[in-house]
C-alpha cells in the first residue's frame, strides 16, 4: 500500500482529524485483514530547502503519512514489533507478553474458529463497552472532537456512537445469561478454555456461545 506526502497535523495533536469512515477503513484493512502500515512515497525536495532542512521535514511527513488512527495505530506498532519489524529486543519481549494477553481472538480466527466477519464484530462490541463505561469526561474529550469535516460529520458520527450504544444495549440483553463471560473473553481477552474453566463449562460449549453471539451482534 503506497500513499503520497501531505501536510496534515499529527495524530497526537489532533486525534479527531479521522472521519467515522477513515478509520472504519483502517481498522477493516489493518485489523481485520492484517494490511501493513501504508508505506508513503515523498516527494522531491523543494527548492530552496536545504538538505538539513528537508531531512527532518521528510521524517516528519514520513511518520505523519504512515501514523494510523488511535487504537488502530497501537495493536498495528504492536504487531510489528511482535513480528520484529520494528522495536528493541525488550519492545519484543513485552510484546510476548502482550500478545498472549490481547491474541485470544485472533488465535481463534488463525485456527478457523471464528471468521474476520465474527473478529470485526467482537471489536465492534469492545467498543461499545468501551465507550459506555468510559468516564464521561474523557469519552467527551476523546470522542466528541471535530473531524474536520464541518456540523454534518460531527453529527453523523453522535448518530453513529448512539446506534452502536444501542446496539450494544440490545445484545447485552440478548445474551445476558452468558454476558460476564463473553464480555471476560471479547473485551479482557480472557482465553477460550480459561474461560470454559472459569464458568464450569466445556471448550465446545463455550466457543459456540462465543460465536453465536458475535452472529447475533452482526443482526442488530
Amino acid at each position: 500500500m503506497t500513499t503520497t506526502y501531505r501536510e496534515q497535523p499529527s495524530t497526537a495533536s489532533d486525534p479527531g482529524r479521522f472521519s467515522s469512515t477513515a478509520y472504519e477503513q483502517q481498522r477493516v484493512a489493518h485489523l481485520v485483514l492484517g494490511s501493513p502500515r501504508p508505506t508513503p512515497d515523498p516527494p522531491k525536495k523543494p527548492k530552496g530547502m536545504s538538505k538539513l532542512e528537508w531531512r527532518a521535514t521528510r521524517e516528519r511527513l514520513r511518520q505523519e503519512a504512515t501514523r494510523l488512527a488511535p487504537g488502530i495505530e497501537e495493536r498495528v506498532a504492536l504487531r510489528e514489533a511482535w513480528r520484529g519489524i520494528a522495536g528493541t529486543p525488550e519492545t519484543n519481549e513485552h510484546a510476548v507478553v502482550v500478545a498472549s494477553r490481547e491474541g485470544a481472538l485472533a488465535r481463534l480466527v488463525q485456527t478457523g474458529a471464528l471468521d474476520a466477519h465474527q473478529l470485526a464484530a467482537a471489536q465492534d462490541i469492545a467498543t461499545a463497552y468501551t465507550l459506555i463505561t468510559a468516564d464521561v469526561a474523557v469519552r467527551t474529550a476523546k470522542l466528541e472532537r471535530s473531524t474536520g469535516g464541518g456540523p454534518n460529520a460531527a453529527s453523523a458520527e453522535r448518530i453513529a456512537r448512539v446506534l452502536l450504544e444501542r446496539a450494544y444495549t440490545q445484545w447485552r440483553a440478548d445474551v445476558a445469561p452468558h454476558a460476564d463471560m463473553l464480555l471476560a473473553i471479547i473485551v479482557d481477552d480472557v482465553g477460550l478454555t480459561a474461560a470454559a474453566r472459569r464458568w464450569r463449562m466445556s471448550n465446545r460449549r463455550t466457543r459456540s456461545l462465543l460465536t453465536l453471539s458475535l452472529d447475533r451482534w452482526r443482526r442488530h
